[in-house]
């Protein structure tokens, strides 16, 4: 539901690209995936596509969609929205962070317009100006080493953009899905909300679920590699977050892959300012969850099903193409993560070794198969499909309720 592949951010561009990608979502047990294409400001929404899909087509081993990101809510990307629909794309995606925000104004007049026509918007909730604030305040004070990165995205900003997200859905009555969220704060506005009838869907990663800001402590270039955005939170928001998965306040898991060469990650060993949000996922999220949670009790395996794949694709509107997938595990093949095994670190990337989040974690059942629309692409662990076989899939979406 939630991949960045060969993606450019801030002038570095990421390792895997649409091939090596693909490569470890197949080995991972994933059939489908669903990019993010970036619209540059001033370029229209299809514009955008178009770029994206250039990136992707002849490389994917498994079936392929895209998310639109909105950069530029100006009348004519506005205008643009319905075409999207008509064409296959029913979802975009704001920024509430700085950086990459449209500021408030527009997210609301993106909210609109995507009502009117049935698109879900994907909100990265974080408030920006308190992130600015408390960066700006640990620099000032000599805290730059990555141990200091988390003091500088509180839970406090993430909850507050979150509740502020969804007070600008229910005020115009338009459907947004929460990505990656990571604290408990956020979670009770998502559940409130839903209670109260807002049309609000959450999305966790797998690092909030199995890792937790601990990893932070060593400092340096170790604590680097988990440097995403979010952060790693503390043990009760991750413990919030799987009450959340069980409960159905959390509909879906994406891994928000985003990978980074070792020395990519490393450049901001001294600076948390200069290394790159985002960490890898997608062959590893799946072997990890289902370890961590099904395989340690805190969720079903029916749970697990529903937030890797049956919700994600009621939401977003490719039902009828997943249906069609199947992924197989077993818990009496165990293994552990290993970053030379790993598709996007290794045979599957050719710019360089990734950071791998859950390296060493041990395995209670690993993908024994994955099937892509009647063909085997993967077997334990080894990929057998052929690059350019995954389909551009187009998307309809019906009333999904919340």
């Amino acid at each position: 539901m939630h991949t960045h592949l060969d993606a450019e951010v801030g002038g570095i561009r990421s390792v895997d690209d649409f091939e090596s990608g693909t490569a470890a979502a197949a080995c991972g047990g994933v059939t489908t995936i669903c990019d993010y294409a970036w619209q540059v400001r001033g370029q229209s929404l299809t514009a955008a596509l178009e770029a994206w899909k250039t990136k992707a087509v002849g490389r994917a081993h498994v079936d392929y969609g895209f998310h639109v990101i909105v950069s530029d809510a100006s009348d004519r990307t506005l205008a643009e929205i319905p075409r999207l629909v008509d064409i296959g794309y029913p979802s975009i995606k704001v920024f509430m962070i700085n950086e990459f925000g449209i500021g408030d104004q527009a997210i609301v007049r993106v909210l609109d317009a995507a009502r009117k026509v049935g698109v879900v918007v994907n909100v990265h909730a974080e408030n920006g100006d308190m992130l600015d604030h408390c960066t700006r305040n640990l620099l000032a004070a000599g805290h730059r080493d990555p141990r200091y990165y988390a003091a500088s995205r509180p839970a406090l900003a993430e909850a507050e953009a979150t509740r502020r997200a969804i007070d600008y859905a229910a005020l115009v009555d338009a459907e947004i899905y929460i990505v990656h969220l990571s604290c408990a704060d956020a979670l009770d506005a998502v559940s409130a909300a839903r209670r109260r009838g807002v049309r609000v869907w959450a999305e966790t990663r797998p690092i909030y679920l199995a890792l937790t800001e601990e990893r932070y402590a060593v400092g340096g270039a170790e604590a680097a590699k988990f440097v995403g955005a979010p952060p790693l939170r503390t043990a009760r928001d991750q413990a919030a977050l799987w009450e959340g998965l069980r409960s159905g306040d959390i509909q879906a898991i994406g891994s928000d892959n985003t990978s980074w060469t070792v020395e990519q990650k490393a450049a901001g060993a001294q600076d948390f300012t200069r290394v790159p949000y985002g960490v890898p996922g997608l062959e590893t999220e799946m072997p990890v969850i289902y370890s961590e949670g099904v395989g340690g009790a805190r969720i079903s395996v029916q749970t697990f099903v529903a937030a890797f794949s049956t919700n994600p694709a009621r939401i977003s509107g490719s039902i009828r193409r997943r249906a069609r997938s199947r992924w197989a595990a077993t818990p009496t093949w165990s293994s552990s993560i290993r970053r030379a095994v790993a598709w996007s670190t290794s045979g599957g990337s050719t710019r360089g070794p990734a950071t791998i989040p859950f390296n060493g974690f041990e395995l209670r059942g690993v993908p024994v198969l994955t099937l892509s629309r009647g063909e085997v692409v993967a077997r334990k662990g080894q990929l057998v499909s052929q690059a350019g076989r995954g389909r551009h899939v187009l998307r309809r979406r019906t009333s999904t309720g919340a």
